[in-house]
């Protein structure tokens, strides 16, 4: 029988999978959207997931078509790996689509995550792996942390995982940024790690594709303009045509106030003709 550590957790587990209804406070509305859709799609929470990997040369092929993206995240996989050493965790960066791409980080677990499956030419979406932080953060669109028993799957209760998605200016998905460790030990900086490492990715990023353009930085302190705490706007001959995610409609109004212009954020689905 699965024992459950928390029994908050329990109790939700048995109102939704035993009892068939929603449990009312118990779990995170995240975690709660993520059963009903897993349970949509057909998964049995007591089913063993047994995702495939990657054969080698699907794997090289992986690696050589996110090459540029993985070099790019390798300074903060690096610093958040030696964090992850010293709580016997792993730092996981996936693609978009949630194939794990690299792991680093403490290696005798990173032999049990192996087990599950939590390792590089793995698909960690929720659709192939039920509720797990890399699948909510990339069905969600944003930073979660799904601990033991939160995991849609029985087997996954070992495991405690957080991860941040990786959006690039435009505001199209480029992947997730995850520490996953032992559901026996605490990982209570493990989001925030994330979100700061993120940040410094989405802004080294910013700064590299958009060369020559002019740059609008705002931040209400002026000693935060050139750091990852900045609002940037990106303008190409006059045309809105990047942001970063700390942009903030609340500090471009007083530059606006008098004008008639429309403030509006930038999505993957953008098109600056329509400004």
């Amino acid at each position: 029988m699965i024992r459950y550590g928390d029994s908050r957790i329990a109790t939700a587990r048995n109102q939704f999978f035993g009892e068939g209804r929603l449990p009312a406070d118990q779990v995170g509305h995240a975690v709660l959207r993520s059963w009903i859709r897993c349970a949509e799609m057909g998964f049995r929470e007591r089913a063993t997931p047994a995702p495939d990997p990657l054969t080698q040369g699907e794997l090289r092929h992986l690696h050589e078509r996110h090459a540029r993206f993985t070099r790019l995240c390798r300074p903060e996989l690096e610093l958040l790996a030696a964090e992850a050493r010293e709580t016997g965790s792993v730092v996981i960066l996936t693609d978009a689509a949630g194939m794990i791409l690299d792991s680093l980080g403490d290696t005798a677990f990173a032999g049990r995550a192996a087990q599950v499956a939590l390792r590089p030419g793995v698909d960690w979406s929720e659709a192939n792996t039920g509720t797990n932080a890399i699948g909510v953060a990339l069905a969600e669109r944003r930073a979660v942390a799904i601990h033991g028993a939160e995991h849609f799957f029985d087997g996954h209760e070992l495991l405690s995982c957080a991860a941040t998605p990786i959006v690039d200016p435009r505001g199209a998905m480029l992947g997730v940024l995850d520490i996953s460790g032992s559901s026996g030990i605490p990982h209570t900086h493990a989001l925030g790690l994330l979100r700061m490492a993120v940040s410094q990715i989405e802004h080294r990023l910013l700064r590299q594709r958009f060369e020559g353009c002019r740059v609008l930085r705002l931040h209400s302190d002026p000693s935060m303009l050139g750091t990852v705490r900045e609002g940037v706007l990106v303008f190409r001959d006059g045309i809105l045509v990047a942001a970063n995610r700390r942009y903030n409609i609340g500090d471009l109004k007083p530059l606006h106030s008098g004008c008639h212009c429309t403030v509006a954020a930038i999505t993957a689905d953008f098109d600056p003709k329509m400004v």
